[in-house]
């Protein structure tokens, strides 16, 4: 057997065939990573628009038990960025156990009630890389507005 048949016996990929498949792959990965993404930052946005009226009711038990919304001032609910909670609401150890938030949150929630105590605002801020780069910060009002419209509400 010379050389020139014992090259055509071997088995093998060329180097053009070998960069047409990276090339579909890398397609593939182009159109499937974007879509990706968009999936994550609606099921976190999801949370969002869940837990803000949860917290809005557990506000509104509040003001009916007490006929106020709290002392005025700023309470918080904050994670970690594992999405591990690290401080619960402060509101007289009512809101965050009404409102119960569950664990791994892609936000940190905020509420601000305002005088006369008779008005509150709680935010949602996403936690930068859990929401997929999303720069939104939703919100809802004790009087029902909700926003920004381009949230998706």
């Amino acid at each position: 057997m010379n050389r020139k048949e014992q090259r055509r016996s071997q088995d093998g990929f060329t180097l053009i065939e070998l960069m047409i498949v990276v090339a579909i792959i890398a397609i593939l990965a182009a159109i499937a990573i974007p879509a990706y993404l968009g999936i994550q930052k609606k099921a976190a946005r999801s949370e969002a628009k869940a837990n803000l009226p949860a917290i809005g009711l557990a506000l509104e038990t509040f003001y009916a038990e007490n006929g106020n919304y709290g002392a005025i001032g700023v309470y918080t609910y904050t994670c970690d960025n594992a999405g591990n909670i690290l401080t619960t609401f402060n509101h007289g150890g009512r809101i965050g156990a009404i409102a119960n938030l569950g664990n791994e949150l892609n936000y940190n929630y905020q509420i601000t009630i305002s005088q006369p105590q008779t008005a509150f605002t709680v935010f949602a801020t996403p936690m930068r890389g859990h929401v997929g780069g999303d720069v939104l910060i939703p919100w809802l009002q004790s009087d029902g507005l909700k926003g920004p419209n381009s949230f998706g509400w």
